[in-house]
């Protein structure tokens, strides 16, 4: 509860601010009074309302409903981020000039824009950018990394994974949606398919196809998934079932030995009450025999400081980098191993995906879905690590 509290405190701090930011432009632009005002104002409140109850509609069973309001809501939040950032600087530039006319007294209008037309340009670009960003959603880029260890026996060879993270299966995920990203993922051939949580968040539309679709993808060594905040959001027990339907073993603050020679362990998100300490996470990853590979699952990209040197690779999503620009960089002011490969401690590295893809704006900017494919390899020489380029598309 206490986090559902924070949750709907920094939404209506930041979100209501951006909404009263819009408000206060479109007053002033178009001399907004009485009727008109209270009109768009009520709109404003609809609009800023409509992805939490969406979510009470869902809760309800009011599916059709729920989905209508989500996509409504959601590409609405999708307009405002963008207008907010872009509008912005427009506003920090008109202020100086203002400023400099006013100790200079100098008329420099001619270099100025208009209150409409300010609102009217920066609205342009933003649907400019969102139309951009629906189509980036859809790209899903292939990112390789090569990983090569001593706990890999070259009598093992190359043990290929494959991460996706953060499909966030629900209402905003359109029949179709999932079509790419299996072709991506089957075109990787990999022996083990990992998900580092949210695959679910809420009501699925047509699940049983997508199911049987990411149940079709073939994976030698098998499947496995973790938690997210958002399978604990969507409803733990609905979301397991179809985690489950869709090929995946679920670990849950437990390991698991493949292949002799990868020990996985998947830890729970904290979204579900359990200990922010690490903890458990400790006595599990403490368990792990020695001489075997250490993989964990994890979906936050945190690392505490007792468990580093604990594993050899750490798999993380949740931040999407962002999504949209420039979210990334306070995305990393919160989460300094934001996204890709970073070495945490010797022999000791975290991957953080940009995830496969999109929560609440079917958009992203600067910032595409991927799925990565993970190479561990036999050691030539102790903690080699190489980055590969993705796949020309």
């Amino acid at each position: 509860m206490s986090r559902l509290i924070i949750f709907l405190s920094l939404y209506f701090c930041i979100y209501g601010s951006a909404h009263l930011y819009l408000l206060v432009k479109a007053r002033r632009a178009f001399y907004l009074q009485g009727v008109q005002y209270v009109l768009l104002f009520t709109i404003f409140t609809f609009l800023l309302l409509a992805p939490i109850n969406s979510r009470l509609l869902e809760s309800q069973g009011q599916w059709l409903p729920a989905v209508v309001l989500a996509w409504v809501g959601f590409v609405w939040m999708a307009f405002v981020f963008i207008f907010v950032c872009l509008a912005l600087p427009v506003d920090g530039y008109h202020l100086l000039v203002s400023t400099g006319q006013q100790m200079l007294s100098a008329d420099w209008t001619a270099i100025m824009l208009s209150k409409r037309q300010s609102i009217g340009l920066v609205s342009l670009l933003t649907c400019a950018l969102m139309v951009y960003g629906a189509y980036e959603a859809l790209q899903i880029k292939t990112e390789k990394v090569a990983l090569r260890s001593d706990k890999i026996p070259a009598a093992t060879g190359r043990v290929r994974l494959v991460l996706i993270s953060d499909l966030h299966i629900g209402p905003m995920f359109y029949p179709g949606r999932i079509t790419p990203v299996i072709a991506a993922v089957k075109q990787a051939r990999p022996d083990l398919l990992i998900s580092t949580g949210d695959l679910v968040d809420g009501h699925i539309l047509n699940g049983e196809a997508i199911a049987s679709a990411l149940q079709s993808i073939p994976a030698p060594l098998g499947k496995f998934a973790i938690t997210g905040n958002h399978e604990f959001y969507a409803g733990l027990k609905a979301s397991a079932d179809f985690t489950r339907k869709a090929g995946f073993s679920l670990l849950r603050n437990q390991s698991v030995s493949v292949n002799h020679t990868l020990i996985i362990t998947g830890v729970d998100d904290p979204a579900g009450d359990g200990p922010e300490s690490g903890s458990e996470e400790t006595d599990l990853l403490r368990r792990v025999p020695k001489g075997k590979f250490s993989l964990l699952l994890k979906h936050r990209p945190q690392v505490h400081p007792e468990n580093r040197q604990q594993f050899d690779l750490q798999l993380s999503g949740h931040t999407h980098r962002g999504q949209i620009y420039p979210f990334g960089w306070l995305v990393g002011l919160t989460y300094p191993w934001g996204h890709g490969l970073r070495q945490v401690a010797p022999g000791c590295h975290i991957y953080t995906s940009r995830g496969t893809g999109t929560w609440g704006p079917p958009i992203r900017l600067l910032a595409p879905p991927e799925i990565t494919i993970i190479d561990l390899l036999p050691a030539q020489t102790q903690g080699e690590i190489r980055m590969r380029k993705p796949d020309k598309k």
